[in-house]
């Protein structure tokens, strides 16, 4: 990776299965900031785009307090957060972007590299990503173009393209080049859940986040030898769009 990179994290109090998961503590800090002291491993600047709603206040006022740019916007429309976020002058203008979100407190920081040099390598991609299903849930970035985000006409998206940003990218591949990439094999644990979504998940964060530096390399190694962790969670089950 030899270019500059923003990432973006889009965060809400207002979920419905753990509300306000982004704000819980985890490790040395909160789930947000084990959020963004990843993304600052791979990336030029992180910001975080959350809503106007009221409920969203404790997160502009966390982001102040630890020192990463907020940029608020629509709270049922991600997509349209994410323009706002990119037309603002304080955001740093790259030619991609990532996008996380904030109840992914283990992201995979060498797979982000991975996937960003995937994208650098070919000019023509539009987005950049890890097969789906072949991690576990939480640990991979997507990577978007900027110019290509921003010649999207926004009237012209349904509601789910909204919220998720992406799948207008993949449900069109006749008209956006998207790169998607195999992780190492010992990543290749798409039963395994390292996201946050339930109260069950954040139980096994919470353990997980007792080893000193845990990366998702090593608690993936950790779930795969523990049977009584992983299955903690196991029964979770995840929304996807993809």
């Amino acid at each position: 990776m030899s270019a500059p990179l923003l990432t973006l994290i889009q965060a809400r109090m207002s979920s419905s299965r753990l509300p306000g998961k982004g704000l819980l503590p985890l490790g040395d800090g909160l789930v947000l900031d084990q959020v963004v002291c990843r993304a600052a491993a791979f990336s030029s600047q992180v910001v975080v785009c959350t809503s106007t709603d009221p409920s969203d206040d404790p997160i502009r006022d966390h982001c102040q307090k630890i020192g990463t740019p907020c940029v608020r916007g629509e709270l049922d429309d991600v997509f349209a957060r994410f323009r706002t976020a990119l037309l603002d002058p304080g955001v740093e203008e790259t030619t991609w972007f990532a996008r996380i979100t904030a109840d992914c407190p283990l992201i995979s920081v060498p797979l982000a590299r991975d996937v960003i040099d995937a994208a650098l390598a070919d000019p023509a991609t539009d987005y950049a990503c890890v097969h789906l299903g072949r991690t576990p849930r939480g640990l991979p970035i997507e990577l978007v173009r900027r110019e290509t985000f921003l010649t999207l006409d926004p009237a012209s998206l349904d509601a789910p393209q909204r919220e998720h940003v992406t799948p207008v990218f993949y449900e069109n591949p006749e008209r956006y080049r998207c790169v998607r990439i195999d992780p190492p094999v010992a990543m290749q644990h798409p039963e395994l859940r390292l996201t946050l979504d339930y109260p069950e998940d954040y139980e096994v964060l919470q353990h997980l986040f007792e080893e000193p530096g845990v990366t998702a390399e090593s608690a993936v190694a950790r779930l795969l030898a523990d049977p009584e962790l992983y299955w903690i969670n196991a029964h979770c089950e995840q929304r996807s769009v993809r």
